[in-house]
């Protein structure tokens, strides 16, 4: 597999996201990724068999992954090892909070890992009874 971008300019990341879709639907890997140079706006890289009219990713730090291997085993309530087992998850950070293998991540059925330290990093925020949430909420507002 080869990791290709486009940069159609996007300013709102969820036509930045339908862009990606339309490029490239079968992929199983879709990112976004914010580019500060020359006005701030997101760009989009995907993974595909064979040649691409695309320029080629050298790293996938900073990727923000809207579809990914195992996003449809991630429904409902998971332990963190049960999550990272079923995904391309490679590991759930804590923000605020620590979490361990045994941890219950709510996902509220929207999980958006991105790509940190060469790893897919779902990163997570304290909620109710011992519980965590993923920190991206869905419909959140994009400062």
């Amino acid at each position: 597999m080869t990791l290709y971008s486009s940069d159609g300019g996007h300013r709102d990341r969820h036509e930045a996201e339908h862009y990606a879709l339309e490029l490239a639907p079968s992929a199983t890997l879709l990112c976004t990724q914010v580019v500060r140079e020359p006005s701030p706006h997101h760009a989009v890289w995907f993974e595909s068999d064979g040649p691409a009219d695309f320029a080629v990713v050298s790293s996938r730090e900073g990727g923000r992954a809207f579809r990914f291997p195992g996003q449809d085993a991630l429904h409902g309530s998971l332990s963190v090892r049960d999550l990272v087992a079923a995904s391309a998850i490679d590991r759930v950070v804590g923000v605020g909070c620590s979490v361990a293998d045994d941890t219950v991540v709510d996902t509220r059925d929207y999980v958006r890992p991105v790509y940190a330290d060469g790893l897919l990093t779902l990163h997570v925020t304290p909620a109710a009874a011992g519980s965590v949430v993923p920190l991206e909420v869905e419909g959140g507002h994009v400062c």
